[in-house]
């Protein structure tokens, strides 16, 4: 399972349902566990950085606060490469967008 671990802050805004996307930084890192993770080719990442093409993945990822915290889960909606400067990453040049939706559990126990 793909597992992002996150600051309390941000791990808290996930569990209320008040953030719905995790943004990732388009860089080596992240595309390889990216790509292998959901099995993109090289050339669907970068086709991804067109702007207009996402890809549906209902695959499970996890979010821990820190790195031995609470995790939860949730199913990914779809992946996007955007422009970081309006994301909570605040950076000039592309990231990953990940829209996500807890899993009905895991949305329960956080309200």
């Amino acid at each position: 399972m793909l597992t992002f671990n996150l600051k309390k802050e941000w791990f808290e805004k996930i569990k209320s349902g008040g953030k719905t996307h995790e943004y990732r930084e388009f860089k080596y890192y992240w595309f390889v566990r990216i790509k292998n993770y959901f099995k993109f080719t090289d050339e669907d990442l970068f086709d991804m950085r067109s702007g207009d093409i996402f890809y549906e993945r209902y695959e499970s990822i996890a979010f821990r606060c820190g790195y031995k915290g609470e995790i939860l889960k949730a199913k990914v909606l779809s992946i996007k490469v955007i422009d970081g400067a309006n994301t909570d990453l605040k950076t000039n040049g592309h990231v990953f967008d990940i829209e996500f939706e807890l899993k009905r559990s895991e949305a329960e126990n956080g309200r």
